[in-house]
């Protein structure tokens, strides 16, 4: 064997040619980036008022997910009708609104639920607006993929929430007395809880419908014992 050939030999050994199923490692770093990230799950909500306030009241399991469904159709939400509540009230999504079938009541805005907010006064949580929700869930999403937190967006009625990282979300509100000469808002105050998904706020949320109620009568037990 020649010395030429010998050398060829010792090269092929000491670097080998990759693997066809071997990653590098920044694609490696970037499947588990991705991996993090999981979309969140939307919970269908009405708005009541309730002592002269907006309160937020989720639909129970199974109208949430039937109004999740008739949503992600690909049908089109204008004209579809969904019953709810054992058809006792029916949502229209096209309108985001619910109406009373059997009797009058006034109607009550529907709202698909993803992001909601707290603060100190508030006895419950209040979701976000769709549009906002969106915009909120995209910029979690690049934090969790990217690894960059402290994040910082605002809101259209020009209030604050900064995403410190996945447990720790915040909202300012406006500075009573700020001026209106394009000021950007400033973080100030104590601020509201941000919570994102409804498996993370604390709210009673039943699995289905009632649909049958049965009344036991003691009459014949009554008769028996008098004879």
């Amino acid at each position: 064997m020649s010395s030429v050939q010998s050398q060829q030999e010792q090269l092929s050994q000491s670097d080998p040619s990759p693997s066809p199923n071997s990653c590098s490692s920044f694609e490696l770093i970037d499947m588990d980036a991705g991996s993090l990230y999981e979309p969140v799950s939307p919970h269908w909500f009405y708005c009541k008022i309730i002592d002269s306030k907006e309160t937020w009241i989720p639909f129970n399991s199974e109208d949430s997910q039937q109004l999740e469904e008739a949503y992600s159709s690909g049908k089109g939400c204008n004209g579809r009708v969904v019953p709810t509540d054992g058809g006792r009230y029916d949502v229209h999504l096209g309108e985001r609104m619910r109406y009373a079938v059997y009797w009058d009541e006034l109607a009550s805005e529907v709202r698909r639920c993803t992001w909601f907010y707290k603060g100190d006064k508030d006895n419950k949580y209040v979701p976000y607006s769709e549009s906002f929700s969106q915009v909120l869930e995209e910029t979690y999403m690049l934090a969790v993929t990217l690894d960059e937190w402290k994040k910082k967006l605002e809101s259209p009625n020009r209030e604050i929430i900064i995403l410190h990282n996945p447990k720790l979300m915040v909202h300012y509100q406006p500075v009573a007395g700020s001026d209106d000469w394009g000021s950007t808002p400033t973080e100030q105050g104590r601020p509201r809880t941000v919570k994102r998904g409804v498996e993370n706020i604390s709210v009673d949320i039943h699995c289905g419908n009632v649909n049958h109620l049965f009344f036991l009568t003691f009459g014949c037990i009554c008769l028996l014992l008098k004879l």
